[in-house]
């Protein structure tokens, strides 16, 4: 048995690093769109907010938690519904994708950024809801307790997907609705 034991020795010291080891996290998904508007900053907060009500502020759960005139501040939250059309049978993961967009007007520029993207599951559900938490660039990450990591990253693609088209439109829309509202 004396002869095993330098053995086991040697496997640990090569297998011990490998636990000081972490996954890299990916980067967290992230929107941002530049717009020039040539107008003051204050003219231009104000044509900020109304194209906001009429694109963010549509949609569910949409607030401005802070607002800021003379810096050109606002900075709000929304969220859509998601229901995957993948997995069927999967009430679990239907539920609400919760965004944070920050607008800043300046002088000539206007800046929108959508980030903090959070998923939700059901929670109504018998089994309860299945959060997929921060939405993230990588769709291969660990998997998702009570799913299979195919299904886990077919899901994550989804997501991603599904919030690249909405969020896409509303920044699309918003910046129509700034430009229309500027033009003479």
């Amino acid at each position: 048995m004396r002869p095993a034991l330098p053995f086991l020795f040697v496997l640990l010291a090569c297998w011990t690093p490998a636990w000081g080891q972490e996954a890299v996290p990916s980067s967290a998904l992230t929107y941002a769109r530049s717009i020039n508007i040539p107008l003051n900053g204050v003219q231009l907060y104000d044509k900020v907010l109304e194209a906001w009500t009429w694109t963010f502020g549509r949609e569910p759960g949409a607030r401005l938690s802070s607002t800021d005139r003379n810096s050109g501040l606002l900075d709000g939250s929304a969220r859509f519904n998601f229901r995957s059309a993948l997995l069927v049978g999967r009430e679990e993961t239907m539920g609400v994708v919760q965004y944070r967009v920050v607008i800043r007007a300046h002088p000539g520029e206007c800046r929108v950024l959508v980030s903090e993207l959070t998923h939700t599951g059901n929670r109504n559900t018998p089994r309860g809801g299945i959060h997929l938490g921060l939405l993230t660039r990588s769709t291969t990450e660990a998997g998702v307790p009570g799913m299979g990591r195919a299904n886990a990253a077919r899901l994550r693609a989804e997501m991603n997907s599904a919030a690249e088209e909405r969020l896409t439109t509303l920044l699309r829309t918003f910046e129509a609705r700034l430009r229309a509202s500027v033009e003479p």
